[in-house]
């Protein structure tokens, strides 16, 4: 292993409650972004994040309400959590605004490596067609007063969202993945990557590897200064992996979604998110 010191369609009302269409050139990006994604050191080290909903890659533009106890939809805010090399959950770390953006600090007191992200309880959205014939939408169940009398084609979404990176201090550590929702699992470790060389990453869903042909994009840094945003789009195999080798150095997202039908009563589907942010350095 390589260590380097490194010195990182829906549209975006209710801003930390929406979740995002897998097409990345039509959506708002979810992000965290760190100062640094490897350090080494005796001492404890701190990090700071940026995060931010943008359709320009790591160019802020929405905040995520900051030290308000509520997102901007009235739900509950999406709390900032780390999870340290032994397991071990932290409190929840306050953000601020800083107008487009909010800011943290995270403190790295153990060697190996800290799964840093934002959690926030699934949201429900319902779908209609109205008496007009126009499509909308609602937060909440079949059963919310905000549905327009005579609405017709009723359809209940549960979108879940994990926005997150991983940060090493001194060492990589295997990550351990939760079982629950979209997630990275085994293979190449996120905080190793070089340019040049071959990345190949499992995605899981719910403990168990999404299905063949799961849609998952990659994008740059810094798409704003690009008349191509170069968004490197890939397929999951048999087995949920993803293979690729990245030219370019910089920090870059991963974005993937998966839908399925729902087995809970007053939900018709299901669908989860994946927003990770990652370094690549220079071979």
């Amino acid at each position: 292993m390589r260590i380097k010191p490194i010195a990182l369609w829906i549209k975006a009302a209710g801003l930390a409650g929406l979740m995002l269409s897998s097409q990345a050139a039509q959506a708002h990006a979810r992000w965290l972004v760190p100062s640094h994604t490897n350090l080494s050191g005796q001492e404890a080290h701190g990090i700071a994040l940026d995060l931010s909903i943008s359709n320009d890659i790591f160019h802020a533009d929405r905040s995520y309400g900051g030290s308000e106890d509520k997102s901007r939809n009235g739900r509950a805010k999406p709390q900032l959590i780390a999870v340290a090399p032994d397991g071990s959950r932290s409190a929840p770390i306050a953000y601020f605004d800083v107008l487009r953006k909010s800011t943290a600090g995270v403190t790295l007191a153990q060697s190996g490596t800290y799964r840093i992200g934002l959690e926030q309880p699934a949201t429900v959205f319902t779908f209609y067609k109205d008496a007009k014939g126009e499509r909308g939408r609602v937060f909440g169940g079949k059963d919310s007063k905000d549905i327009p009398a005579g609405a017709t084609e009723l359809s209940t979404t549960r979108m879940q969202a994990r926005v997150e990176t991983f940060v090493s201090r001194n060492q990589t550590t295997a990550l351990q993945p939760t079982g629950k929702g979209l997630e990275l699992g085994s293979g190449t470790h996120p905080n190793d990557l070089f340019t040049g060389e071959t990345i190949r990453w499992q995605l899981l869903q719910d403990g168990k590897p999404v299905a063949e042909g799961t849609e998952v994009t990659l994008m740059r840094g810094a798409t704003r200064y690009r008349n191509e945003r170069g968004d490197i789009q890939l397929k999951t195999d048999a087995k949920g992996f993803i293979e690729v080798s990245l030219a370019h150095a910089g920090m870059y997202l991963l974005e993937a979604g998966v839908n399925r039908a729902s087995d809970t009563q007053g939900i018709d589907n299901e669908r989860a998110s994946l927003f990770l942010t990652f370094e690549v350095v220079p071979a």
